[in-house]
Formats: structure tokens, C-alpha cells, sequence
């Protein structure tokens, strides 16, 4: 990675940690938010390990991390169902703070989530179609859904797969149900809108930036 990216990484990570030092030290309702954007960090951290290393085993691995973690990032929008525990009101003054911290620590959470899959297609998919991105892009939203429905109604653990599979697996297997498929069909829909929209919206301003360069 050159200087400039490293300093970009950087620079996330230090808005990260002032964010969850912000809820450390402030008097919210939403304590949970640290550990939340902090397990949406992960899959950003693995993906820039994928870029680092060169070994195509250690690159399969952390891809491997990436993909169990990476539901955490679009987890996070569920958090909205936080907002039941305080007024939805904003014409309470004091709603605003509750409301922007819990927006701002949600959308942290997706975006680091976003950031993370454009490397990886950047690694891996750069130079396929449109539609093949399209196919990933579905794909990850579909298994993304599933273990958001395992992390919200389960309460099951990305880590759960290396300390207690057989557990995972079997709850997995219970869970299968009308309300499961549901939900699971329409979150994969919202997250693909969601990663469909960025993607194809980034490339745009990209090759903006390439036309506006040759025409200099």
C-alpha cells in the first residue's frame, strides 16, 4: 500500500476509535454502539489484510474472516430498533443527541462494511463484468441476511463457527421458518439496493474523474 493509502486507513481508524471513545465518555443509552462499530471495523481490517499479503492461502483465509464478520457491518441497521427504548420524538431537545449518535454510529458501521467488499472487488473483481459484480453483490447480501437473521433472533456469534459449530449448525437448522426466509429475502434486497447503488454510483464518479482529466 502506498503512504497516501496508509494515511487514508489511518484516518479511518482514528475516526472509529474517537467515535466509540465518544460513547464511552458520553451519557447515551446506546453503550452497545463501541462493540458494534468495533466488530464492523474487523472486516475492513481483514480486507486490507488480504490486500497486504501475498500468499494466496493467507488471502483465502482472511477472505474467509471477512465474510464471517462482515454481516456485523449491515447488522448495524437493525440497531434502529433502539430508537423503541427512548422517545422517537425530535421534538424532545435532548433526542437529537440520542438520535445522531445512534445514526452516526450505524451508518460508521455500514459504510466501514461498504469500504470493505469495494477493496476486495477492487482485489479480486476488477476487471469483470458488470454483471458478474452484480451476481457477487447478491450473493453477499444473501449470506450477509442470514447471519444478521442468526446475530438478531439467535444471538449467535461470528466467532460461534471456531468455538461451538455443532451449535451454530443446529440452531442454524432450527431456525428455518416462513418468518426466517422473509426476513432474510427482503434484508438481502435492502442491502443490495444499498451496495448496488454505491458500487456502480463509485464507479461513475471514477471514470467522471478520468474524463475530466483527459479533457485538462
Amino acid at each position: 500500500m502506498t503512504k497516501r493509502n496508509v494515511m487514508n486507513m489511518l484516518v479511518v481508524h482514528l475516526v472509529v476509535l474517537a467515535f466509540i471513545l465518544f460513547v464511552l465518555v458520553t451519557p447515551t443509552h446506546f453503550d452497545f454502539l463501541m462493540w458494534n462499530v468495533f466488530l464492523a471495523l474487523l472486516p475492513l481490517d481483514f480486507a486490507l489484510l488480504v490486500l497486504i499479503f501475498k500468499s494466496k492461502l493467507l488471502q483465502a483465509f482472511f477472505s474467509f474472516l471477512w465474510l464471517l464478520f462482515f454481516p456485523n457491518t449491515m447488522y448495524m441497521i437493525t440497531d434502529f430498533i433502539h430508537l423503541q427504548y427512548i422517545s422517537d420524538s425530535l421534538d424532545v431537545r435532548y433526542q437529537y443527541f440520542n438520535y445522531s449518535v445512534l445514526s452516526a454510529g450505524i451508518f460508521i458501521g455500514v459504510y466501514l462494511g461498504i469500504l470493505s467488499l469495494e477493496l476486495l472487488i477492487q482485489k479480486f473483481f476488477i476487471k469483470r463484468s458488470g454483471l458478474t459484480v452484480l451476481v457477487l453483490l447478491a450473493i453477499v447480501s444473501l449470506v450477509s441476511s442470514i447471519g444478521i437473521y442468526l446475530g438478531r433472533f439467535l444471538r449467535l456469534n461470528s466467532w460461534d463457527v471456531f468455538t461451538n459449530f455443532k451449535f451454530v449448525l443446529a440452531n442454524t437448522q432450527d431456525a428455518v421458518s416462513a418468518h426466517m426466509v422473509a426476513f432474510v429475502l427482503l434484508f438481502a434486497a435492502a442491502q443490495f439496493a444499498i451496495l448496488v447503488v454505491y458500487h456502480f454510483g463509485d464507479r461513475l464518479l471514477a471514470n467522471l474523474a478520468v474524463e475530466g482529466s483527459q479533457h485538462d
